[in-house]
């Protein structure tokens, strides 16, 4: 290699520096721009997997900010029409619905199915804004809102009752009936009550000897059954009659004059029932 001063080999080692500098410099800007839009595009895949999660969660306010994320980051038609299905299914709200489904229709990478899809909703979006809007009609001869009511004529008084109500002694018989009957149902389970306890008895005693002490109860039982049956039974077939009397003799006589039926009107009745030591006890009691 022929000689050569130390300042031509610094001008090469610079020359060379510089053609290094101006090659990795290129080749970082071309870095630069290829990756800077991947990154948006991940940005934006992340941004459009959080949002459907949070739709799946039923979080549909989030899952629109999230969404609207991810279009800022890289936009698609696909995202407009998921925001504008959210807010016209879910949130409820037309105004955006409408604004989104109109954005998506323009937009190049819109598909002609869902094109389809958003200009029915359009349509039903729409025609639901316009009844909000529009004023309920009032009915014909209905009157005005805030108008006076009309003055109501009183009401005619109603024609006096031509037929006579039941006069205390028929209240009575009916009541006196009634609670025979009740007695002789009473009368009836304790007898059942009885029979089955007599039965008992007969199982597990003979000739008066029992072999358990059921039996001893059963028969103990089945004699106060017994009673209390006798005396339900004849105080039942008791009151009956005498409500039969009250009824269809007592009730016959002539009505009382206005003065006196319209104290009959306050007729007060009492019922009582009650287990005293001979056994069931019923009492009634009134004012006339």
């Amino acid at each position: 290699m022929p000689n050569m001063p130390p300042l031509g080999y610094s001008l090469i080692f610079l020359t060379q520096c510089c053609i290094a500098a101006f090659t990795c410099a290129a080749s970082a800007r071309e870095l630069d721009d290829g990756g800077g839009g991947d990154t948006e595009v991940v940005v934006a895949e992340q941004k459009a997997a959080q949002a459907f999660q949070a739709y799946r969660d039923k979080r549909f306010a989030e899952a629109v900010a999230l969404y609207l994320d991810a279009y800022r980051a890289a936009p698609s038609a696909d995202i407009l029409y998921n925001v504008a299905r959210i807010y016209d299914a879910k949130l409820g709200d037309r105004p955006l619905a409408i604004s989104f489904y109109r954005r998506y229709i323009s937009d190049p990478g819109a598909v002609a199915d869902r094109i389809q899809t958003a200009n029915e909703r359009l349509v039903a979006l729409r025609d639901a804004e316009l009844t909000a809007t529009q004023p309920t009609s009032t009915p014909e001869g209905a009157p005005e809102p805030g108008a006076p009511a009309p003055a109501r004529s009183a009401p005619a008084s109603a024609p006096a009752n031509s037929e006579s109500s039941w006069n205390g002694a028929e209240v009575t018989g009916a009541v006196l009936g009634a609670t025979g009957v009740v007695a002789l149902g009473i009368g009836a389970g304790f007898g059942i009550a009885a029979l089955h306890e007599r039965q008992t008895m007969r199982d597990l005693c003979e000739d008066n000897l029992c072999s358990e002490q059921r039996g001893i109860d059963a028969a103990a039982s089945a004699s106060d059954h017994a009673t209390v049956s006798t005396i339900a039974f004849a105080s039942g077939g008791a009151l009956l009659a005498l409500g039969a009397a009250f009824y269809f003799w007592l009730g016959d006589e002539p009505s009382e004059s206005p003065s006196q039926a319209s104290d009959t009107s306050n007729t007060r009745l009492r019922l009582g029932a009650g287990a005293t030591a001979g056994g069931l006890a019923l009492e009634l009691g009134g004012a006339w």
